[in-house]
């Protein structure tokens, strides 16, 4: 792999703004089977994302106007799925121009790019890409009326940028936790595990609420109304969660502020409040995003953000919203 085309991972957090829908009928009232499960994730891009490009010594990159946080979904007319693809599409240019599709924002643009050779004789252009992620979180819900999961309750997106990866393709399979890296303050702790080789569902929608698709594996875990947001008060709660190989334990939490007209999906500041799990993870820590969250028996929604300088607090997004903007940006039907 040359110098100025290389291939990474990552998983971060995104929010993005979508309605949020709430209703009064009790006919309306969704059933799903909640989660709790962790899953391990594997996604590839629509296009390839530029992470960084070098201004050094004016690289064609540059030259030809190509920025961070551009899109490229093709080259000389060919769709681009992978990095390794647009790499040989460079490497076999023999330094003629090339001419790149790019998607900047949400707007499409043409540029041309002419490759040059680097100190070992191989044609480059001065741009590093990202084509996919991998990693793990917990799922929050499987409804049963759509076919669908949703999970994390925030959007993948990349690390270097903070942009929201388009999704291209994807798969979910099952995961297994191995160890935990307890939280500090300052110092975010992390589930870690290993993914097996059994898919679980094909993710569909990568938006600022989370990640969506079908699953194709049977749902488990207990059937559970959803919560209205009017339904949501204060108070004490729990969250559904598996952090060891003891499988998805119920917790305390107390959910100590609500925001409900807030559309990045900070619905919700909640506290651990259980013994067992401080103990165990100090908080809340990264995997556990997309954990259930349970009031008066009716899913509530999902926990996604932790406080680094109080990991015994972080953010949840209502059911409601992880609905709303599923269904609003190319959610399936039943």
């Amino acid at each position: 792999m040359n110098k100025y085309i290389r291939y990474v991972c990552s998983l971060l957090a995104v929010v993005m703004l979508c309605p949020v829908i709430t209703a009064s009928a009790e006919e309306q009232r969704r059933t799903v089977h909640v989660g709790g499960m962790p899953f391990g994730l594997t996604m590839y891009t629509g296009g390839v994302i530029v992470v960084n490009v070098d201004k050094n010594d004016e690289s064609p990159a540059y030259e030809a106007g190509i920025r961070e946080n551009d899109i490229i979904t093709k080259a000389n007319g060919e769709a681009i799925a992978s990095n390794e693809q647009l790499q040989s599409i460079i490497r076999s240019s023999e330094g003629a121009d090339i001419e790149l599709s790019v998607l900047r924002g949400k707007s499409p643009i043409s540029l041309s790019i002419t490759p040059e050779l680097d100190e070992e004789d191989h044609y480059t252009v001065g741009m590093w890409v990202r084509d996919s992620t991998a990693g793990l979180g917990t799922i929050t819900y499987f409804d049963e009326s759509t076919h669908s999961f949703g999970a994390l309750g925030h959007g993948i997106c990349d690390r270097d940028t903070g942009m929201l990866m388009p999704l291209g393709s994807g798969k979910i399979v099952n995961a297994e936790i191995t160890s935990i890296t307890k939280a500090k303050k300052g110092i975010a702790g992390g589930l870690n595990g290993d993914m097996t080789d059994t898919v679980i569902g094909e993710m569909t929608l990568n938006n600022g609420y989370g990640v969506y698709g079908r699953y194709t594996a049977e749902p488990t875990g207990e059937e559970m109304p959803c919560a209205f947001d009017s339904d949501i008060r204060t108070g004490s709660a729990t969250i559904l969660s598996t952090v060891d190989d003891g499988g998805i334990e119920e917790y305390a939490v107390e959910i100590e502020n609500l925001n409900l007209e807030n559309n990045s999906g900070q619905n919700m500041v909640i506290r651990v409040t259980d013994e067992e799990l401080l103990e165990k993870t100090g908080g809340i820590v990264q995997g556990m995003s997309g954990s259930p969250i349970i009031q008066n028996g009716r899913l509530v929604g999902a926990v996604t953000h932790v406080f680094v300088n109080a990991p015994d607090k972080g953010y949840g997004i209502t059911i409601g919203n992880m609905f709303s903007c599923y269904e609003k940006y190319g959610g399936l039907k039943g």
